[in-house]
């Protein structure tokens, strides 16, 4: 299996992952992202939602409560899946200036941990 990142800008970033069945892929992405105290929120075929903390809390209260919601696509394309990983966070949902602040150093520390895990 290899893993290297194909694209990225601010709020999302996309590896390009080989060497791997579609069932296996979801088998990791589902373990990584437990291991990092995500919970899978949402499913579709293409897209999963994983998140930490309340973001309702998290509007009302702003930085004091911790939230974090990362979205990941996956299209296939014969034996190469391509992975995006989204911040989907908003100016309310992150708290304020230093929430969006925290929500982005907290995507940065899952990306390096992501290539990381698929990696190796």
């Amino acid at each position: 299996m290899s893993c290297s990142v194909s694209d990225f800008g601010k709020d999302y970033i996309v590896y390009d992952i080989k060497g791997i069945t579609k069932e296996e892929l979801e088998s990791k992405l589902n373990l990584f992202f437990s291991s990092e105290s995500l919970i899978l929120k949402s499913e579709t075929a293409d897209e999963k939602i994983f998140q930490k903390g309340n973001k309702w809390l998290r509007i009302f209260f702003g930085v004091f409560v911790k939230y974090f919601r990362i979205n990941v696509s996956i299209v296939s394309k014969d034996n190469l899946f391509s992975v995006r990983l989204y911040r989907n966070m908003n100016f309310a949902m992150s708290g304020g200036l230093m929430g969006l602040k925290a929500s982005r150093k907290e995507f940065e520390r899952i990306n390096e941990a992501f290539k990381i895990y698929f990696s190796n």
